[in-house]
């Protein structure tokens, strides 16, 4: 099966990416962070995975999608797993967001993902042959998450997106999935501004652990993917909790776990 991952420079999609191709499937690695992207390509190469081609773009740019979808046919003529994994947020409350940085969110998080499904999804029911779509979810979809008001919304909308989607297409060839972290040790929470305290990061999950948790959920094509326990907690607190209850639950977890620290996105 070909794999595209996006956000493949660091973190999940890098784990991703490494576990497609140890597992034999090549991959259409993609990111801003080109060298990040080429040092990856070397790493598989010389553990003798398979090959990891790399394409370094931002998905938010105009057209961007469409020259990506162009670029992956280009590479394999078929492509079978759809990982839409690019995604950020800063951890600051509505009022503190910058206006660029609104754009972003929305732009990564919920239009380029979309777009990527629209364009092919087409594509995989044309070659007939076992699909996946995954879409990089989080406990927000479930939960509310205090300091992320428009990442969290754009998380729900990937939820129902996603279980929509994995509807429509159950009677074909494609299987669609959505995966639901909590805390994974990656770039996220610094570039988000969130300083994680020594005590948390021990209930943190690491990205390698959750793609060996993903890789095979992903081929049998599960509809909800929630890694570890503690998440799963997570996500049944926010399904069963009212509002008010979940989000004093989830805001007295963070104010104890973490500090806010200015974001480092640019």
């Amino acid at each position: 099966m070909n794999v595209i991952i996006t956000g493949a420079s660091a973190g999940i999609g890098r784990a991703l990416a490494v576990t497609f191709a140890h597992k034999g499937h090549p991959i259409l690695a993609v990111a801003r962070r080109g060298e990040r992207l080429a040092a990856l390509s070397e790493e598989m190469a010389e553990k003798g995975a398979a090959r990891v081609h790399c394409l370094a773009m931002d998905i938010t740019a105009p057209g961007a999608p469409q020259i990506l979808y162009e670029e992956a046919i280009r590479t394999f003529g078929k492509v079978h797993v759809l990982i839409n994994n690019a995604g950020m947020s800063p951890y600051q409350e509505f009022h503190e967001l910058s206006y660029c940085h609104l754009c972003q969110i929305l732009a990564l998080n919920v239009l380029a993902l979309t777009e990527l499904c629209y364009l092919f999804m087409p594509h995989m029911l044309a070659h007939g042959e076992p699909s996946r779509v995954v879409n990089m979810g989080s406990v927000g979809a479930y939960a509310p998450l205090p300091r992320f008001p428009v990442y969290t919304g754009s998380k729900h909308y990937l939820r129902v997106f996603t279980n929509l989607l994995a509807y429509e297409y159950r009677k074909t060839n494609i299987r669609v999935s959505a995966i639901h972290p909590g805390g994974v040790k990656t770039e996220f929470p610094a570039l988000a501004g969130q300083r994680i305290k020594p005590f948390a990061q021990y209930a943190m999950m690491t990205p390698e652990q959750l793609a060996e948790i993903a890789y095979p959920a992903i081929l049998k094509g599960k509809r909800v993917i929630v890694p570890g326990t503690l998440y799963k907690a997570a996500a049944l607190m926010g399904k069963l909790f009212p509002f008010p209850w979940a989000i004093r639950v989830t805001e007295f977890v963070y104010d104890l776990s973490m500090d806010q620290v200015p974001p480092t996105y640019p």
